[in-house]
């Protein structure tokens, strides 16, 4: 890997690199190494094109397929579990779209938050797309046939959408800008493209998923936005979190407004290094903690990508995992039960959060009403 896929500036060597196995977004196994590019002209971080990767979203890539109703926990709010989908939907829903707009989501999967939207919008005259057919299933009671496309985008649907969506699909594709170009092309004169990506400053582990292929930061953001004729009216880090939200349009539309959205080249890419450093680090410690005592009964709390990520560094499997989304309680998760916390077995001595370094400590800071009499909670923070 030798450019940088938004500038084109030339790339240093990895920045982080890990051997064999990668741990994917789904928590499965590939047999490539983890290496992390960070640009030093426009911030952006990168990872190496997937090998097979056509075929890797269209046969491997599955996501909350379990059932209709899965969907992943986005918070407790008011002691009420929020799932991401829901969260998606309010931040639409909060856009104001006029009568009867036409609404595309792009990348949909099972198409839930467009679905969820029509439940406060039945008005909306909704399409989908996907680069897998897996998800066909779950559109046919609320979607149109015509308005149903897998693996291209037909001619018809060119300039004719008032919204476009595409809920964390860039940081997948090997061509953010010509993908964004793609869909900037969807649009209709005055429509606008909303899109999530992941947050790899606020939320580090994303560097580490391996077919996020793309870590974007605010300044690789702007960047990739005007490469592809787009201007962002929106680029927040604090409407979901642990992701980057951003409302566009097209050039043509707006004029040149994006100077208004700040941002420090020489600061994202400072952030992006020291959050590699602290994976370096991080991995060590888990290492080293395991060689105290490997034969520690072990429970990660977090059925999720850092939980995964941890699972692959243990010695031993872990007992079970600990999770509050009620959808991965009973189940299991690679091979191990998922239970609530309060049902954390009086044997296990050692949890592992597997949850963002970043606000485990606060997640977990009632800890004391169901932690297990002897056990103690390691925190990666702490490397």
């Amino acid at each position: 890997m030798n450019e940088c896929r938004v500038c084109g500036a030339l790339l240093p060597n990895p920045d982080y690199s890990a051997s064999a196995p990668a741990l994917t977004s789904i928590a499965t196994h590939l047999a490539i190494p983890t290496q992390i590019y960070v640009c030093r002209n426009c911030g952006h971080g990168q990872s190496p094109d997937l090998p097979k990767i056509q075929e890797f979203y269209d046969t491997q890539y599955r996501i909350s397929l379990q059932s209709d109703q899965h969907d992943q926990l986005y918070e407790v709010r008011d002691g009420e579990p929020v799932f991401r989908t829901q969260r998606q939907a309010e931040m639409l829903a909060a856009m104001k779209l006029p009568l009867q707009a036409r609404v595309l989501d792009f990348g949909a999967a099972k198409g839930t938050t467009l679905r969820t939207l029509l439940q406060a919008r039945p008005d909306l005259r909704p399409s989908i797309f996907d680069v897998s057919s897996d998800y066909v299933t779950f559109w046919q009671d609320w979607v149109p046939e015509s308005e149903q496309a897998i693996h291209h985008i037909p001619a018809e649907w060119q300039g004719r959408f008032d919204l476009v969506t595409a809920h964390f699909v860039v940081e997948h594709v090997v061509d953010p800008i010509g993908t964004l170009q793609q869909l900037a092309g969807l649009l209709a004169p005055a429509g606008r493209l909303f899109f999530t990506v992941p947050d790899p400053l606020g939320n580090t582990g994303d560097f580490l998923v391996v077919d996020h292929v793309n870590h974007f930061t605010t300044s690789s953001l702007i960047r990739t936005c005007e490469a592809s004729g787009l201007v962002p009216l929106t680029l927040a880090g604090d409407l979901f979190r642990g992701a980057y939200v951003v409302i566009a349009e097209k050039l043509s539309v707006s004029g040149s407004r994006s100077g208004s959205i700040q941002c420090d080249v020489a600061s994202d890419i400072h952030q992006a290094l020291e959050a590699l450093a602290f994976w370096t680090k991080a991995m060590d410690f888990l290492d080293d903690d395991q060689g105290k005592d490997s034969q520690a009964p072990t429970a990660i709390y977090g059925a999720g990508f850092y939980g995964a990520l941890i699972a692959a560094r243990l010695q031993q499997p872990p007992i079970c995992f600990l999770d509050r989304n009620t959808y991965l309680q009973g189940r299991d998760y690679l091979g191990v039960t998922v239970v609530a916390p309060e049902e954390c077995p009086d044997s296990v001595r050692r949890i592992y959060p597997g949850l963002n370094p970043s606000h485990a400590r606060s997640i977990l800071a009632n800890a004391d009403g169901w932690l297990p009499p002897h056990a103690r909670i390691h925190f990666l923070a702490d490397a």
